[in-house]
């Protein structure tokens, strides 16, 4: 972080004292540009180089380690996808459901800064994505998709739910912890429920795989498909259909039930072809 402000600095010519006033105009594309800047250095720094410290540090094949040297093939990949596609509907409910999240009284002081902390979120994806030129299209799938799929899954599936398994001796609960902390890190809370099932699927492909190329892929299709759909929304291409299906607030919640259906089939299938048989009788 303190590296990415220097440089932010020396690029951009604003200097740290300046910074906290210049990221509030979100309607400068210079403030666009260097929140860009961070977070796809952080994005590295954070998320990506890390984990090959901490993986070269306990294993003498680090590469063993983060499950990273078996290939998946085609049909796991088409699996994990489809997985994502149809898991839509289901994670737009849990949405919903998180949107709602009231909190005691005597907490109302946390849910002000949950909730000021969810608005400023949602306002800075907001400006990273609201652009129908195409260049700026392949730069967020590179920050959105690629960076974050390969970083996040490096942590959170290679290194913590790993080391948690070693811990708990329980694949189970070294799957759900890992996925409550990469949903807890995003510090978006309500959008808590949602982002831990995806960290949970994202975890029992790893497992039922032993490839983390595996998670990797799904998290990729999973950004992706956003950034492309908020794309197309911005070109008036879609509407924003995609992100209300299985709510209440277009009648779909039935396409929670035929969601949940093909995932069970999906993952099925993926845990049918596992690398262990012997393993989760």
């Amino acid at each position: 972080m303190i590296l990415s402000i220097a440089l932010g600095w020396l690029l951009y010519g604003v200097n740290p004292t300046q910074l906290e006033t210049a990221m509030q105009d979100l309607s400068n594309p210079d403030t666009i540009s260097l929140l860009k800047f961070f977070q796809i250095f952080q994005t590295i720094g954070v998320f990506i180089i890390p984990p090959f410290i901490i993986a070269w540090f306990l294993d003498p094949n680090p590469a063993s380690f983060l499950n990273t040297v078996k290939r998946p093939d085609i049909r796991s990949l088409l699996i994990v996808a489809t997985i994502i596609i149809v898991s839509n509907p289901l994670i737009n409910w849990l949405t919903e459901i998180n949107s709602k999240l009231s909190l005691p009284e005597w907490m109302n002081g946390v849910e002000i800064w949950m909730k000021n902390a969810e608005n400023q979120a949602s306002q800075i994806t907001t400006a990273f994505l609201s652009s129908t030129a195409i260049n700026i299209l392949l730069l967020n799938l590179i920050m959105v998709a690629v960076l974050p799929a390969i970083g996040e899954e490096l942590l959170f599936r290679g290194i913590v739910q790993q080391l948690f398994k070693k811990m708990a001796r329980n694949a189970h609960v070294a799957i759900w912890i890992s996925a409550a902390i990469f949903s807890a890190i995003h510090m978006q809370f309500f959008g808590f429920l949602p982002r831990l099932l995806l960290g949970a699927m994202f975890g029992y492909m790893l497992e039922w795989s032993g490839t983390l190329w595996l998670p990797i892929a799904a998290h990729f299709v999973n950004n992706a498909t956003a950034v492309i759909a908020y794309y197309l929304m911005n070109k008036k291409v879609i509407g924003d259909g995609i992100e209300k299906t299985g709510t209440s607030s277009d009648g779909s919640s039935f396409m929670v039930f035929i969601s949940l259906f093909f995932l069970f089939l999906l993952f099925r299938a993926l845990y049918l072809k596992r690398t262990n048989p012997d393993e989760f009788k």
